[in-house]
């Protein structure tokens, strides 16, 4: 390997957020690496609930809101990407359900549908955990993405542009005039790297790096989440529960290491269980449960395993302290700062990234691209907070539920 490598973009964290970023670039002819210092998507990507979002739960008060209009056009930008790079990923299920806890009412149903992409229809088929639920019952064209496949589509794509180098402290960085400089050791490599552009996508590891290079750290706010995972004889779900025109209860479902079904339960739960003890949260969650699907009883609850996993949401930083509505991006000269806010708007903070790195590297002086040679070790695929620790034969774990006693004696 030369003694420095000299590119036009330099992506620092390898969630979903940078590996699109590394997709648009390389797409658009931009020499371009990535460098991780844990696992591929460690953190709040194998947390995410997978939903590529379409922008109709945030429209149910009747009209389209900011993050529905960012989020409108993201269906088809992953469906685009579902016949190139993405070929082949995992779907949990191409559509999600929406219902309501008291029905939903007919304007917010017209309003929705106001502006939107994703156009909803009545579902023909549910499953039977939903036979009480006030009808109607909605089938939304939001598809439901298994985490881990998108990482290792892109990682599989792009191989030759990836680093795994030996945690945070193995990444040094410097800023000069004209081009920011790379320092990472990465097993027995010492690799220097000139950028003409560096982009921050680490997630939470975003605010250290700014800080490292004098930047101010404190333009990331930390939203804490924690999520409740239930594990067991459960059929298929996939959808949002609605309380009047808002959104309560999100649902997911994924399989673990042993086949057995596992609910990814978010929204309020997640929200109010931040500030509550882990058996708290969950026994919240299960009234939410009983409440969004009645005919839930508590013998069949009882009979689940139940866990609960911190999952903070790191993002750019807003004056009340809530989600950010679109993707964030900071521009302070040759450094760029991004968090897409949520996993489906990962390909429009891309575009956003790519305007930015075509204006700093016009065309004619673009760098010629040099992959990573192949003796440099590239990062692994995190696994999912649901994977029991001894079921795992290779890999790194980002975070392991505290699943209770029932499921560890099945597991072990």
């Amino acid at each position: 390997m030369r003694e420095h490598v000299q590119l036009d973009a330099l992506i620092i964290g390898g969630g979903v957020a940078g590996l699109w970023a590394l997709h648009t670039l390389r797409t658009r002819g931009v020499a371009v690496w990535l460098v991780e210092a844990n696992a591929l998507g460690a953190g709040q990507t194998m947390q995410s609930q997978g939903i590529i979002h379409g922008g109709l739960k945030y429209a149910l008060g009747g009209k389209a809101t900011e993050a529905s209009t960012a989020i409108a056009d993201m269906p088809k930008r992953w469906a685009d990407a579902f016949d190139g790079p993405l070929q082949g990923v995992q779907l949990r299920s191409r559509s999600c359900l929406l219902w309501s806890t008291g029905g939903l009412g007919r304007l917010a149903m017209v309003g929705a549908k106001l502006g939107l992409r994703a156009k909803p229809t009545l579902a023909s088929t549910l499953p039977p955990c939903l036979d009480g639920v006030p009808k109607p019952v909605l089938d939304v064209p939001e598809t439901v993405v298994e985490p881990a496949s998108v990482l290792n589509a892109f990682a599989h794509v792009y191989s030759d542009a990836l680093i795994q180098c030996d945690g945070p402290g193995a990444l040094h960085l410097t800023t000069h005039t004209n081009h920011v400089h790379a320092k990472v050791r990465a097993g027995t490599h010492d690799v220097a790297i000139d950028a003409r552009c560096l982009v921050l996508l680490g997630g939470g590891g975003n605010a250290p790096l700014r800080a490292s290079l004098g930047l101010d750290p404190g333009l990331m706010q930390e939203r804490p989440l924690r999520m409740v995972l239930a594990r067991g004889d459960v059929p298929v779900l996939n959808g949002h529960v609605i309380k009047g025109t808002k959104p309560w209860l999100t649902i997911t479902t994924t399989t673990d290491a042993h086949g057995v079904h596992v609910w990814q339960i978010g929204g309020d739960v997640a929200e109010r269980g931040a500030s509550m003890s882990s058996d708290d949260t969950i026994a919240m969650a299960k009234r939410h449960l009983q409440e969004a699907m009645p005919t839930l009883t508590n013998a069949t609850l009882d009979a689940l395993d139940f866990g609960t996993v911190d999952a903070p949401r790191f993002e750019g930083k807003t004056d009340q302290g809530h989600r950010p509505e679109t993707p964030t991006l900071i521009i302070e000269g040759r450094v760029c700062t991004g968090w897409p806010s949520k996993l489906a708007l990962a390909p429009l903070l891309a575009d956003q990234i790519a305007s930015h790195v075509s204006e700093q590297v016009p065309t004619e002086q673009a760098s010629a691209f040099e992959p990573v040679p192949a003796t440099v070790p590239r990062p692994q695929v995190a696994h999912g907070p649901w994977t029991p620790r001894p079921t795992l034969e290779a890999g790194p774990c980002e975070t392991i539920a505290t699943w209770n006693s029932e499921h560890w004696a099945r597991a072990n």
